[in-house]
């Protein structure tokens, strides 16, 4: 029977200026990692923490331009991670059980970096980006594309 524990754990590194470092997204299922941690990292290390809380989706997108509609989901599921855990650390959300980023752990180094890390609710995550909402039986209506779905929720 597969396990029930859905959630993946955020793990955000920012330095003294809070520009980020680093981050991990990592689905747990019965205590194994999949997939890739760090799909983003080349593309956020370095940036403002305040800046990348508010990317604007269209252009990310038009950064990681794909016709592959599981890799281009997999891209706004880790902008959406990344974005959800920075809400919480810089106090935009509140990090509880109820939220979608749930707070586990800050810790502050010796040089003025933050790690922080949390759990995030998958299930709220990708209503971020997922189908237009009709509940489709083939009405033959027009499907939109990941790219549509996550801008108009954005």
């Amino acid at each position: 029977m597969p396990c029930e524990d859905v959630s993946e754990i955020i793990e955000l590194r920012l330095d003294a200026r809070d520009r980020l470092t680093g981050y991990e997204l990592k689905k747990m299922t019965c205590g194994r990692a999949v997939g890739l941690a760090s799909l983003l990292e080349d593309e956020v290390t370095g940036l403002a923490a305040a800046d990348l809380l508010t990317a604007d989706v269209e252009q990310f997108l038009d950064r990681h331009p794909t016709d592959d509609e599981a890799e281009e989901y997999l891209y706004l599921k880790h902008h959406f991670a990344i974005r959800a855990g920075l809400a919480v650390l810089l106090g935009h959300e509140g990090g509880s059980i109820f939220d979608l980023c749930t707070a586990e752990a800050v810790t502050c180094d010796a040089d003025g970096g933050t790690e922080f890390v949390g759990r995030l609710k998958i299930a709220i995550l990708t209503d971020r980006i997922k189908s237009c909402g009709r509940a489709c039986k083939g009405c033959g209506t027009k499907k939109l594309s990941v790219r549509e779905r996550a801008a108009a929720k954005s």
